[in-house]
């Protein structure tokens, strides 16, 4: 640089120097050649110019950072109400014996599938047996001469006291007969439903009462899940709603609908329940599983979406971005602020309601660190207009449960949107004591009694 302003300064001297030395008299021949001098000291100022504005451009040119940005295009929102309930079964059935007694031998092991009305175990049997065996002994009886009695009858022989006593003494017996069968099927515990012997109470030898369970049956074909919703969403929520419910333990997903609404609002948190009817016949869906609920509560088609990572917020509160206008100078961009009007969000998505229009420029990665006035290049320019709505077939576990990794242009502001919690807490339960976050840094996003 100090070079060529050298170069400057003596081209300036010698213009000066020949402006001092022409004069009137000068014969034409020495005007031509001074002329043609100035005009060589020209063409050479003009050079050394160029290659100094050269230099200033380059250098201005490199001070100038790149950035991501995107064209916003209109786009689907889609919206999913998220709730968390456990598998249940109606087939889930404890079975008590009907008698007491010891129990005398078990015919079924737990894991063995039982159907409705087959025997699991027997009681001790024996002094029902044995009544029926003197019962038996005296109907026989009883029946002879209730025969005798009733012959002599018909034949006008003997008085009918003594043939109606006869014929109430069988019939009195035989209902005895009939009570004491009853007792003795008793003595055998049957399975109430079809299903698996998940598990046995009881061994053999062990004494068994009608208040005590001696079993457990489940049934996994058909289960159900249940969850608690807000009354607010008692408009959206119907029977037949779609819902996806994930299982994250087991790695599956299954789609079905809403199978029951209640018609009763809980005073105490203001919530209604619901009911999702689950086809499992591979059985992988137990008791007390836990699932995770999503019900599509909101669809929007052609609107503003953005990645919540780029929404800031000012001091007076107003939620802004930042995007991108052109300069005069090709491929240089000047940084705007653009207040926004936001709509719900949902994961890592926001609706823009108002503030940007479809042609927008964006600022995306190093958007954070810019400043309204700020001269930027773009590295890379995407168009916004992938649809958010989800694939629950396909759709993969993105983060550990009650665990968030920081994504590139992300903050705390951000994270605090995304699942509710402030920014106080976030820092607190991370030890965090500023606001600065880094990339790929695993934040705890749900307390022990935030979950």
């Amino acid at each position: 640089m100090k070079k060529y302003i050298i170069g400057i300064a003596i081209g300036l001297s010698l213009m000066s120097a020949c402006k001092q030395k022409k004069t009137p008299n000068q014969a034409p021949e020495d005007l031509f050649t001074q002329k043609e001098q100035i005009e060589k000291q020209i063409d050479s100022l003009h050079n050394v110019l160029m290659k100094i504005n050269e230099a200033l451009g380059n250098k201005r040119e490199k001070d100038i950072p790149s950035i991501k940005a995107r064209v916003i295009k209109p786009q689907k929102f889609v919206h999913y109400l998220e709730l968390q309930g456990n598998v249940d079964t109606d087939g889930n059935v404890l079975v008590k014996p009907e008698a007491m007694g010891q129990i005398k031998r078990i015919y079924k092991n737990e894991g063995d599938k039982v159907r409705k009305g087959e025997t699991l175990m027997l009681l001790d049997d024996s002094s029902i047996r044995s009544q029926i065996a003197e019962v038996q002994t005296q109907y026989e009886l009883a029946k002879t001469s209730y025969e005798r009695q009733k012959r002599l009858w018909e034949q006008k022989i003997g008085s009918e006291m003594n043939y109606l006593q006869a014929k109430t003494q069988k019939e009195s017996l035989e209902k005895k007969l009939k009570t004491l069968n009853i007792q003795l099927d008793k003595m055998r515990v049957k399975a109430p439903i079809s299903g698996s012997l998940d598990e046995l109470m009881l061994k053999e030898g062990e004494m068994a009462a009608p208040q005590l369970p001696v079993a457990r049956i489940i049934n996994l074909t058909k289960v159900y899940t249940e969850a608690d919703v807000s009354e607010k969403y008692l408009p959206q929520i119907k029977k037949g709603t779609p819902v996806v419910i994930d299982f994250p333990e087991i790695n599956k997903q299954i789609a079905s609908t809403v199978s029951y609404v209640g018609n009763f609002i809980h005073p105490t948190n203001r919530t209604f329940k619901i009911r999702v009817n689950i086809f499992n016949p591979e059985e992988e869906l137990k008791p007390n599983l836990t699932g995770h609920l999503k019900i599509k509560d909101l669809e929007k088609d052609g609107v503003i979406v953005i990645p919540l990572a780029l929404l800031q917020e000012d001091r007076q509160g107003n939620n802004f971005v930042f995007v991108l206008v052109p300069t005069k100078d090709e491929g240089v961009y000047e940084v705007k602020k653009r207040l926004v009007e936001t709509g719900p969000y949902y994961k890592d998505r926001v609706w823009i309601k108002s503030g940007l229009k479809e042609g927008d420029l964006l600022a995306l990665e190093g958007a954070r660190g810019l400043s309204e006035g700020d001269l930027v290049k773009i590295e890379q320019s995407e168009t916004s207009g992938t649809s958010m709505e989800e694939n629950p077939e396909t759709e993969k576990k993105e983060k550990e449960t009650g665990f968030h990794i920081v994504k590139p242009g992300e903050n705390l502001y951000g994270i605090h949107k995304q699942y509710g919690v402030s920014v106080e807490d976030l820092k607190k339960w991370n030890h965090l004591t500023s606001n600065e976050i880094k990339e790929g840094q695993k934040l705890l996003v749900k307390s022990a009694g935030n979950k």
